[in-house]
């Protein structure tokens, strides 16, 4: 498999972690360019950055996974007050999220592996999230559904899971989903210290180990293969979780071309 269109980087001044998800290899041929795309936040996007998603990709709908606390504290910026339709899915509440971090700190001091515990940490953000995500799937394959962002703060764990599952369910090859996963990290080191400017975020710092930011192939590569062992893969994920056989096969028309 070739891996040569990872990444497709969109440069932003105001967001960092910004890739076109198409040209990946897929079971049925290979994803559409200007279907879908992942980011960290988006609120501190300039004009031109906004004119860019606009007038040049034709954003049409941003999928919003950050908690309503990280809403409100940083807002939708400039984006938010173009035509784009917005779609806030809340994954994991304020409450979940501090108790994940006294978990990941304590499964790090008892001796857990990285990977692991990130990647057992993505499959409870599916039991969390699951209607959130289904409920995703449903609105990409609605009328005006695409071109669609999809973006938490950093872009790695919420995006990273969501992406994945609508990778995955769309029949791409499962090499191309843990490559895209891990570009991430090169983008990591700005967004850090964008955030570390954040109250939200210097608490967490302050009580997770440092690979906690990092965005590590293996912890992609265990997460699917989990994904597989529980659910059968993320079509049979979202059906589990509300949404209609159809809607996968519909998702996977709308981003994959034949070859």
């Amino acid at each position: 498999m070739s891996t040569s269109a990872l990444p497709a980087w969109i440069d932003l001044d105001g967001a960092y972690n910004v890739r076109d998800l198409g040209g990946l290899p897929a079971r049925d041929g290979v994803t559409r360019s200007g279907v879908l795309l992942r980011a960290d936040a988006l609120d501190a996007l300039t004009e031109a950055d906004v004119a860019h998603l606009v007038d040049e990709v034709s954003l049409a709908h941003v999928f919003d996974l950050r908690s309503q606390a990280e809403r409100e504290q940083r807002g939708r910026g400039r984006l938010g007050a173009t035509g784009v339709v917005y779609s806030e899915l809340e994954v994991i509440s304020n409450d979940d999220v501090q108790r994940r971090r006294d978990e990941r700190f304590a499964a790090w001091s008892s001796g857990g592996v990285p990977e692991q515990i990130l990647a057992l940490g993505y499959i409870e953000l599916l039991e969390l999230g699951g209607p959130a995500f289904a409920t995703a799937l449903g609105r990409l394959v609605e009328p005006g559904g695409t071109p669609a962002l999809v973006h938490c703060a950093a872009g790695k764990d919420r995006t990273g899971v969501l992406v994945a599952l609508l990778l995955d369910a769309a029949g791409v090859e499962r090499e191309a989903i843990v490559a895209d996963y891990a570009a991430t990290q090169e983008r990591m080191a700005p967004i850090i210290e964008r955030l570390s400017s954040a109250q939200a975020y210097q608490e967490m710092a302050e009580r997770v180990p440092t690979f906690v930011f990092e965005a590590r192939a293996g912890t992609m590569d265990q997460f699917l293969g989990i994904l597989d062992e529980r659910w059968g893969g993320a079509a049979e994920f979202f059906v589990a979780n509300g949404a209609a056989p159809a809607l996968v096969d519909e998702w996977r028309a709308t981003f994959v071309a034949a070859p």
